[in-house]
């Protein structure tokens, strides 16, 4: 870009820099791509920022090009994309004028003002994601987001400037030949969320990935160099966001967001979790299980717990051995006798087990109760007529295929538990711990899939190598929800109003750290239904039937010690407990 000047004497001040009419006073950040100045201008008798190309058009078709797309971006309007004032060119050069007002790029706010923290990094980054995605989906792309066209105003909010402006020269000369095609969006909008990854990563960590200052520069390097949060940053990072960044930058593009609205939801969903001290994952769910219920009865359980309602002379464990082979029955029931109410009137502190609700609501509170469940498959039937009937059939029989998990889990914990601790007891604590899981499947089958597809293993990143692994359950839900799976767990049932030793339970033991021998109640409790989700994982991994069984071998072997376990002692458990709960599910194998 070029600027007129004069050579003056010494003792009289330099005339300004000229673009044009516009005075350039400073510059306010810069990329391979673009530049952005803070002018005056003298028309509107504003400053304003003007930006434009580091390298000039090559020719009067790309120049046309570049002041065609910038235009047609300027029409856009959206909270969250700053106003456009002016496209045009000067001496060869294209360029825009934005409004300034009282905003300041992102560059001045990181030289001038302390690390900003996690929540404002995310706030600017979703204002940003959310102008971003309206004009990906009016067919524009940025191709340049960086630090210095990135605006926030006086109350904390960001706009993105420039939209177009890093177009280069190849791109222009594609342009001015067609105009742009649904392939070339894409790729431009994948860009632009990549870079939005780095950017947020640039303000976390307080210093750019990669040691690039360039973000465009930055992500055609990422893929073939690795990005990953580093631990030691301004402020602590919270484990969800820095998932949902990592996933946003990784190496692997399949484990990227989609699109600029999918990175957005996470964002959103982290904010709103993190605004709401302790309930805030919850409210992700609340409205949902208050319009629709927590989960579907179990396909197959019906006509079994038909017969034991319809029987006056049967003992409360014939009750319990029923209900406990029908999650949904279960979380009703215990939800039922823990309210503020009913605890108010038997004076409980809280019911942990299914044969002291059984006792407290009689035959006919368990009929009333039953009768309140949504049969099979429940709200996901509303989702085959809104979607095509193989992802619907596909949401049924995974949501099918984990109720039964935790019906074997549940039923497993109760053969595992020692005298010090209630089989039953045991059997919710190890149901809770997949939970949050079920409450996923069922309420966002759409989420659950992708953070399902994130799990799975990925192409070897060089011929012959390994499979590139995928992310854990954890990580992944916290990459596509911006939630932790273990806490959205505890804030449901904390909200049920389940006793404290069910909802310390309900979190597994880290698979990272040595099981350590449990002494007090809870810490049994949640140790042996963690051995019992283990086995239940284990057994059901997609691999040949030897990996499998070393599988089954660690994972007792992870617990011998601490629980006092043999690990065929273990495996005989696993086994009795799948004849048990398949002794009820042949109807529901024919079903789907």
């Amino acid at each position: 870009m070029s600027a007129a000047t004069n050579n003056t004497p010494t003792n009289q001040p330099a005339t300004p820099k000229q673009f044009g009419r516009f005075v350039l006073q400073q510059t306010l950040g810069k990329s391979a791509m673009s530049s952005t100045w803070l002018a005056h201008d003298p028309l509107l008798k504003q400053d304003v920022l003007l930006i434009v190309p580091r390298t000039a058009p090559k020719n009067v078709k790309q120049r046309e090009a570049w002041v065609e797309y910038a235009q047609s971006g300027s029409r856009l309007k959206h909270p969250h994309l700053t106003e456009v004032l002016e496209v045009g060119e000067h001496d060869g050069w294209p360029f825009m004028s934005c409004l300034r007002g009282k905003s300041q790029t992102l560059s001045e706010r990181m030289a001038s003002g302390p690390a900003p923290n996690p929540v404002e990094t995310a706030v600017w980054i979703a204002d940003v994601l959310d102008g971003l995605a309206y004009a990906h989906e009016a067919g524009r792309a940025h191709y340049d987001l960086g630090l210095h066209n990135v605006l926030i105003d006086g109350s904390g909010r960001a706009s993105l400037a420039g939209l177009g402006a890093g177009l280069s020269n190849d791109t222009l000369t594609f342009l001015a030949k067609h105009d742009t095609d649904l392939q070339q969006v894409r790729e431009a909008a994948e860009r632009d969320i990549l870079m939005s990854g780095l950017l947020m990563y640039r303000i976390l960590a307080g210093h750019p990935a990669l040691d690039d200052t360039d973000l465009g520069s930055a992500a055609a390097r990422v893929g073939l160099e690795i990005v990953r949060l580093p631990w030691t940053t301004p402020h602590t990072v919270p484990d969800t966001l820095r998932a949902i960044v990592n996933r946003a930058t990784d190496r692997q593009k399949r484990q990227r967001y989609l699109n600029a609205r999918t990175l957005l939801s996470a964002i959103q969903s982290w904010i709103k979790t993190n605004a709401q001290e302790g309930g805030g994952p919850l409210l992700l769910l609340l409205d949902r299980l208050n319009s629709v219920g927590h989960l579907p009865s179990r396909r197959g359980t019906e006509k079994a717990l038909g017969t034991v309602l319809s029987q006056e002379q049967l003992r409360v464990d014939d009750f319990v051995d029923v209900i406990l082979k029908n999650p949904a029955l279960v979380w009703e029931l215990l939800r039922s006798v823990n309210t503020a109410t009913f605890r108010s009137t038997t004076a409980d502190e809280g019911v942990t087990t299914i044969g002291r609700t059984v006792v407290l609501l009689g035959q006919q509170g368990l009929r009333k109760v039953a009768s309140a469940l949504r049969p099979w498959p429940g709200a996901l039937a509303a989702q085959a007529s809104t979607t095509d009937a193989e992802s619907a059939r596909a949401a049924q029989l995974t949501l099918q295929t984990e109720l039964r998990m935790t019906c074997i889990a549940g039923q497993s914990a109760r053969l595992l538990a020692p005298f010090s601790v209630h089989d039953e007891e045991a059997c919710v604590a190890a149901m809770s711990q997949r939970l949050g899981w079920l409450l996923l499947l069922y309420h966002f089958p759409e989420e659950a899939a992708q953070i399902t597809r994130l799990m799975q293993p990925g192409p070897p990143a060089e011929e012959g190598g390994s499979p590139t692994p995928g992310m854990t359950q954890d990580a992944a839900t916290a990459a596509v929800l911006g939630i932790n799976l273990d806490d959205l767990t505890a804030a449901v049932m904390k909200h049920w109003g389940m006793h404290e030793r069910l909802i310390s339970a309900c979190r597994p033991l880290s698979k990272n750290t040595p099981v350590r021998q449990p002494h007090e109640v809870p810490e049994i409790l949640r140790a042996v239904a963690s051995l019992a989700n283990e086995l239940v994982n284990a057994a059901n991994i997609k691999t040949e039937p030897s990996k499998v069984a070393t599988a089954v071998y660690n994972a007792s072997a992870r617990y011998a010690r601490a629980l006092d376990l043999a690990q065929k002692e273990c495996q005989m458990v696993l086994e009795q407990a799948t004849r048990l709960v398949n002794a009820s599910s042949r109807e529901e194998l024919n079903l789907i």
